[in-house]
C-alpha cells in the first residue's frame, strides 16, 4: 500500500491538471498514489489525465457521482489506499521536494491534520499582499479556529470517515469547515517547511477588490450565521482559463 493518497478534484481543468501531475511526477518522495476525480468536465481534462496515466501507473481517474468539489473529494477519499490523505486543487504547483519535506514534518510533529501557506504565481503587489494577509490569518488562527483552503489539506482516512467527509451542502468555504471539524479530532498546525504555489487566475477573471472582500467577510459570516449553504457570496466554482499548460 502507498504511504500517501493524493486526491485532486477537477472541473474543466485541462489547462492546469497536467502541470500539477507533472510536478507530482518529479517528487523526490515516491510512495504515493494520485486520484484525479473528474466532476463532469466538458473539456479535455480526462484526456490530459489519461495521457499521463500511460506514463505513471500511480495515477488513476474517477468520475464523481455528482458535480461539486466536496462530492469529488469524498469520492476520491473513499478510493484511497493510504491512511494519509492529501487534498489538492488542480491549479497549484509544488517544488520537487514538497512531499518529502511535508511527510517528514508531519511525522516529526505528530500531525494528522495540517496545511501550508500559499505563494501566488504572480508578481503583482495586490496578489502578494493578499497572500501575505491570508498566510498571517492561517498562522494566527491555527491555535483557536483553524482555517485552510483546498489547495493543500492533509488528513487521514480515519478522520475523514469520522467526519463523513466534506459537507456537500456547503457552497463556499467547505474546506474551512472540514478543517474546523477535523481539528476537534486531532491537533491542527500549519507546516513550516513547505508552501504551495497558488494560482491567481480567479483574481484575474473577477473584480479583485470584490473577490478580496468575499474572502475577508467569509469567516465573519460563518462565525455569526453558520456555514454558507446559499449562494449569497455569488462564488463560482468554475474558473475561466488563463492559458494552456
Amino acid at each position: 500500500m502507498p504511504e500517501l493518497s493524493i486526491i485532486i478534484p477537477c472541473l474543466n481543468e485541462e489547462h492546469y491538471i497536467g502541470r500539477l501531475l507533472d510536478c507530482l511526477g518529479k517528487q523526490t518522495f515516491r510512495d504515493f498514489q494520485i486520484i484525479v476525480v473528474d466532476s463532469h468536465s466538458t473539456d479535455g481534462t480526462a484526456t490530459a489525465v489519461r495521457r499521463r496515466m500511460r506514463k505513471d501507473r500511480r495515477i488513476s481517474l474517477l468520475r464523481s457521482p455528482r458535480k461539486g468539489v466536496s462530492d469529488a473529494r469524498n469520492a476520491g477519499a473513499w478510493k484511497a489506499q493510504a491512511e494519509r490523505l492529501l487534498f489538492m486543487d488542480a491549479d497549484v504547483t509544488i517544488g520537487s521536494d514538497f512531499l518529502k519535506k511535508a511527510m517528514g514534518e508531519l511525522e516529526e510533529r505528530g500531525l494528522q491534520v495540517s496545511g501550508c501557506c500559499l505563494v501566488p504565481d504572480s508578481r503583482k503587489l495586490f496578489d502578494r499582499l493578499g497572500h501575505h494577509l491570508l498566510n498571517g490569518w492561517f498562522q494566527a488562527m491555527q491555535y483557536v479556529w483553524p482555517h485552510m483552503v483546498g489547495q493543500c489539506i492533509f488528513s487521514t482516512r480515519a478522520i475523514h470517515r469520522k467526519l463523513k467527509g466534506f459537507d456537500s451542502t456547503i457552497l463556499f468555504a467547505e474546506d474551512n469547515d472540514y478543517v474546523n471539524r477535523a481539528s476537534t479530532l486531532a491537533r491542527f498546525r500549519i507546516l513550516r517547511s513547505v508552501r504551495v504555489i497558488s494560482s491567481t487566475r480567479r483574481f484575474e477573471s473577477e473584480n479583485s477588490i470584490v473577490l478580496g472582500m468575499k474572502y475577508a467577510l467569509c469567516p465573519f459570516y460563518r462565525l455569526i450565521f453558520g456555514e454558507i449553504r446559499t449562494n449569497i457570496f455569488n462564488y463560482r466554482m468554475d474558473i475561466p482559463k488563463r492559458k494552456k499548460q
